[in-house]
């Protein structure tokens, strides 16, 4: 089977170079059959990086992000260029370990699996870096999306997970921003598709500021769950 990483940038030109080549190093490196595609948001130089990456490696493709642009509708552009029979959303600050990519792969090819997600908050997760509070507001929030919907997924909220294309071709998501890794889990939950979590390692960027800022995502995340379980 072959896997696509849909990995969106904003402004990481400290990154870019940087995360391309190792994503590709350690797949062409563990034989597995892959496309990068990256999503490009950037207005400081990062897309001129990316395309003469292009050159490089034959198996990447650069897609502009969507317009207004937004992390949803990055990885809807990505998902919807994918060629491959897995696809992987991918952290353009290599915040995701491209091991636990290794596994999501496995248990779909091997153990029959529709979607595979990562937690941050069980048991043998490896967090690096992680400041106290979003880590708290976190793991709260998904402790309450975990009751509401039942679901053994004790991190719902993280956006790297795997899918077999097909699913993604029915879930339909519509957030346009950090929602859409919510929306698909909760979407494939309530339909259902056999799933299963396991423990993932997660580290803090080294260079810039997250894009993201936890307190102003709320609203969007409690507003797709109520519309998703309601």
């Amino acid at each position: 089977m072959k896997t696509s990483l849909i990995i969106p940038f904003k402004n990481e030109k400290a990154y870019a170079a940087l995360t391309i080549k190792t994503v590709h190093d350690y797949l062409s490196q563990q034989a597995i059959d892959f496309e990068i595609i990256a999503v490009d948001d950037s207005h400081d130089g990062t897309w001129d990086i990316l395309q003469a990456l292009t050159d490089n490696y034959a198996n990447m493709r650069l897609l502009k992000g969507g317009q207004p642009a937004g992390y949803g509708r990055a990885l809807q552009s990505g998902f919807k260029s994918a060629t491959g029979d897995i696809i992987i959303p991918f952290n353009g600050d290599l915040s995701d370990s491209l091991d636990d990519v290794s596994t999501y792969i496995r248990l779909i090819e091997k153990e029959g699996y529709s979607m595979v997600f990562g937690s941050r908050f069980m048991h043998g997760a490896k967090i690096k870096e992680a400041t106290l509070i979003k880590n708290s507001i976190s793991w709260l929030a998904n402790k309450f999306l975990q009751i509401l919907f039942a679901t053994p997924c004790s991190d719902v909220t993280n956006s790297f997970k795997a899918y077999r294309k097909e699913v993604l071709q029915t879930l339909k998501p519509s957030a346009t921003g950090y929602a859409i890794g919510m929306e698909l889990a909760l979407k494939g939950i309530m339909k259902p598709y056999r799933y299963t979590t396991i423990p993932i390692t997660w580290s803090n960027r080294l260079y810039g500021r997250s894009k993201m800022s936890i307190l102003k995502v709320i609203p969007s995340y409690l507003w797709m769950a109520i519309k998703i379980r309601f």
